[in-house]
């Protein structure tokens, strides 16, 4: 859609005050087209286009968690889901620093997770576009596509056994809504390294460790049981259920494996270690 359109019909809806003319547009790894809305000289809304069934998703988590301090607060939903707007958060996306993860795990695992709402059993699991009856079968197509990009980067074995400890993961009717794309890029920071917003949801329906452990594993550095226990432990069992941290960070590096080597390639000899060490745990 024309920029200058959308702008209109904020204009004549009340969203926007006539004098926000000034559009700055933002780049980065996102397939939204995205700008963002400066009154004056400070940044102070977000219009992002996209597909509609993204746009829904990411405006119902936006709507469903209003009151997590560190999200952006939607401000408007197009009707027909062609774009959304949503208040602009301060800081730089993308600039972890190294050396505090097991701090901002427990950041996020208090101030964002533990918000989460469970969903009823009428939801199914996965995203809104592609759902799955169990939480187990969404892990499998992960892992399915996960293997394809691997490939012999890990020995067969090692896919084999990941196969099997995803097809055994336990059914234990955890469902809650999920940023889905809880990584370091898409975390905002001040220039002191303090987290001040997460953006660019990506929205599934699923068990709350799964974002944590997305964040876990979204970076190189630090990828030892004492980086992620202590915020794992700030959910309580009705975020958990009964698991095995071991099984589960297993799987999560599995995933993230796959994405460094799409993504980001230099780090692939950290990820190799990991997960050397990780499956010296499970075994």
């Amino acid at each position: 859609m024309d920029i200058q359109f959308i702008l209109n019909e904020l204009y004549e809806a009340g969203v926007l005050e006539s004098d926000m003319k000034n559009l700055k547009p933002l780049t980065g790894g996102t397939s939204s087209e995205v700008v963002v809305v400066m009154d004056g000289t400070r940044p102070r809304y977000v219009i992002k286009q996209n597909d509609p069934a993204i746009v829904k998703a990411e405006a119902e988590f936006l709507y469903t968690y209003a009151q997590i301090e560190k999200l952006s607060r939607l401000v408007y939903v197009d009707p027909l889901h062609r774009y959304l707007v949503y208040t602009f958060k301060p800081g730089v996306a993308g600039q972890y620093c190294e050396g505090n993860k097991g701090e901002l795990l427990l950041s996020l695992a208090t101030e964002v997770i533990a918000q989460y709402k469970s969903l009823g059993e009428e939801r199914d699991y996965g995203y809104s576009d592609h759902p799955f009856v169990e939480w187990r079968d969404f892990l499998l197509h992960r892992t399915k596509e996960s293997e394809k990009i691997i490939q012999d980067v890990l020995p067969l074995e090692d896919h084999r056994f990941v196969h099997t400890l995803v097809a055994g993961t336990p059914q234990r009717n955890l469902k809650y809504l999920l940023h889905g794309d809880f990584g370091v890029h898409n975390f905002v920071f001040a220039e002191n390294g303090t987290l001040t917003g997460i953006i660019d949801p990506d929205p599934v329906v699923g068990e709350p460790l799964y974002d944590l452990i997305y964040a876990f594993c979204s970076s190189p550095d630090e990828l030892i049981v004492e980086t992620i226990l202590p915020a794992v432990e700030k959910l309580g069992p009705e975020m958990t259920g009964e698991y095995v941290l071991n099984r589960e960070v297993l799987q999560g590096l599995y995933f993230r494996i796959a994405t460094c080597i799409r993504h980001h390639p230099e780090d692939l000899e950290q990820y190799t270690k990991a997960w050397n060490y990780w499956l010296n745990r499970v075994q």
